[in-house]
């Protein structure tokens, strides 16, 4: 029996100081003579990592690990939802209620207050104190309630705010992302608050992170590299100590940076192996990490991160799920500046979906990419009669801040 202080630890993550207590192979197929021993240079590092994938340490008589292995029978996905993934089948049938315009003011509402309040939840994590489950109902069901009422207002202000904080507006981002994906998905209602509470708080670890390496815009060192993928194993940590967060939600947070095909992180879990609210985390995270400015790196277009995520499917992320999150997106996602085939530009304002090739748009340049006086609405399945010779179509999406269009100008 595995004693209580016995973590199964990567030899990727091993450090000086921890206590082996024993390898995931016989000692006598290794060159350790002691069965168990106290790692004390970096040449038993090396040769421990030659000879085993993984080791089992044991805290009690050594210093403990920033990222440990958990063991994937204990990772319970949620089974109607797989056979819906499988059969391409629904839960439940979401209808808009409201229209994008009638919904905008509410929704900018939500996600400001939401944004202020993950401040306040972030910086008392930040000061040593446990999370506070109401705090968090209050940030998640505003937003929940707007994305299910009509999705479209929300994708288009997450679009177009401005964004002090890359950590703060990422956490708001993947809450109101992850309803919208799994609205489309046709999730159950507490399905959907699960999956956006533990992607509001997934990254919630990242506060016992130095700021310096967070906001570093050179490359990480191995030993910064390290040390910010310990944010899951914090993440994890924080939130098992804090009342009224389920399984499914510590899970989200354990889970997010595993990939399908076992490359990912902390525990190398592959393909369904990962719950599949980790699995559709995934793919949130990194999309909105693509499409946002980065300390280290600057935002690609909506387009081409959607473009790149069909790209990694079966590698990095199930196809199932990626069609979904196409699907559920848009070609040419809201908030995205494309460029018209006439060489004018404007921005996507939502989506129709029986035609994911002809949203509704607002023209900002003329075909010399000179301002128009008046910013002109446009749905391009219903265009006006000046352009029924020419019909207006799509040609290309374009970075944002091309043509020096600043997108936080459009946050109604």
């Amino acid at each position: 029996m595995e004693a209580q202080t016995e973590k199964k630890v990567s030899t990727l993550y091993l450090k000086e100081g921890m206590y082996v207590s024993s390898l995931d192979r016989p000692w006598l197929d290794t060159p350790f003579l002691i069965q168990g021993f106290i790692i004390k240079d970096p040449d038993e590092i090396l040769l421990l990592k030659k000879y085993c994938e993984h080791v089992f340490i044991d805290t009690d008589k050594g210093i403990d690990a920033d990222q440990y292995i958990h063991e994937a029978k204990k990772l319970k996905s949620h089974d109607k939802i797989e056979q819906c993934i499988v059969d391409k089948t629904k839960l439940v049938e979401y209808v808009d209620t409201t229209t994008t315009t009638e919904e905008m003011p509410v929704a900018r509402m939500a996600i400001d207050e939401a944004s202020n309040r993950v401040v306040s939840l972030m910086e008392s994590v930040k000061a040593g104190k446990s999370i506070n489950a109401e705090e968090v109902k209050g940030v998640v069901e505003p937003i929940l309630e707007s994305v299910i009422r009509n999705p479209e207002a929300l994708m288009w202000l997450t679009q177009m705010r401005h964004k002090d904080s890359y950590t703060y507006a990422h956490s708001v981002d993947n809450c109101a992302l992850a309803i919208a994906f799994g609205r489309h998905m046709g999730l159950y209602k507490d399905d959907l608050n699960t999956l956006a509470t533990g992607l509001l708080l997934m990254d919630i670890g990242k506060m016992r992170i130095p700021p310096e390496v967070l906001n570093k815009t050179e490359p990480l060192t191995e030993d910064e590299f390290r040390l910010v993928r310990s944010h899951v194993g914090h993440s994890v940590e924080i939130l098992e100590k804090s009342e009224g967060i389920g399984i499914d939600i510590i899970n989200i947070a354990l889970t997010h940076h595993e990939r399908f095909d076992g490359s990912g992180y902390p525990s190398g879990l592959a393909g369904t192996q990962t719950p599949v609210y980790g699995r559709m985390a995934a793919i949130v995270d990194v999309y909105d990490a693509l499409t946002s400015v980065r300390p280290y790196g600057s935002a690609v277009s909506p387009y081409t991160a959607l473009q790149e995520i069909y790209n990694w499917r079966n590698k990095y992320f199930q196809e199932e799920l990626v069609e979904q999150f196409l699907q559920c997106l848009g070609v040419y996602p809201t908030g995205s500046l494309v460029e018209m085939h006439s060489g004018e530009v404007a921005i996507v304002m939502s989506q129709n979906k029986t035609r994911r090739m002809s949203p509704q748009i607002m023209l900002l340049l003329d075909k010399n990419k000179k301002p128009y006086p008046e910013y002109q609405i446009i749905n391009l399945i219903n265009q006006p009669s000046e352009y029924d010779q020419n019909p207006l179509t799509i040609f290309r999406g374009i970075d944002p801040g091309s043509y020096g269009i600043d997108p936080t100008e459009f946050y109604l």
